[in-house]
């Protein structure tokens, strides 16, 4: 029996060494025998699962278990693989930019940065909102001067 670091999986490749074994042979099944083999395969599915789950973690090396000291606070998409963010790191708060060729280190505060204030809507938010209601509703819609061109015969 093939063992990889637990007994699971040998078990699982067992269960499931018997159940295509059960599925091979041409002896009549009775109904006993169908839920059975349902019950093991989804004992199967779920044990893969889980040890899935088991494998991603290991080979991770507990990425994102210890999230005290450094947390990623904002972020802000520049393009498809560019973006700005903004991280604390023990007591200090960072802005920094990263793009696929590294990660730069643009500003760093000097006092806490308050991320919880109102957020402001952009005009396009404004003017969706608007055209979603049935209506034309332009920002910068006041702040235009009339075409007087327009007026004149």
């Amino acid at each position: 029996m093939i063992v990889w670091g637990r007994r699971p999986l040998g078990v699982a490749l067992m269960v499931l060494g018997l159940v295509s074994r059960a599925g091979a042979e041409p002896v009549a099944m009775t109904a006993s025998q169908d839920y059975f083999k349902v019950i093991l395969t989804l004992i199967f599915v779920v044990g893969l699962i889980f040890a899935c789950a088991w494998l991603i973690r290991r080979m991770s090396g507990g990425v994102g278990v210890n999230q005290k000291h450094i947390q990623v606070l904002s972020v802000m998409p520049l393009g498809a693989r560019e973006k700005l963010m903004i991280i604390r790191a023990a007591s200090e708060y960072l802005l920094i930019g990263v793009t696929p060729n590294g990660i730069q280190t643009l500003h760093r505060f000097d006092e806490p940065i308050d991320l919880n204030g109102p957020a402001q809507p952009s005009p396009f938010a404004d003017r969706l909102k608007g055209l979603l209601k049935g209506f034309d509703s332009d920002p910068m819609s006041q702040h235009k001067q009339p075409n007087h061109d327009a007026n004149k015969d």
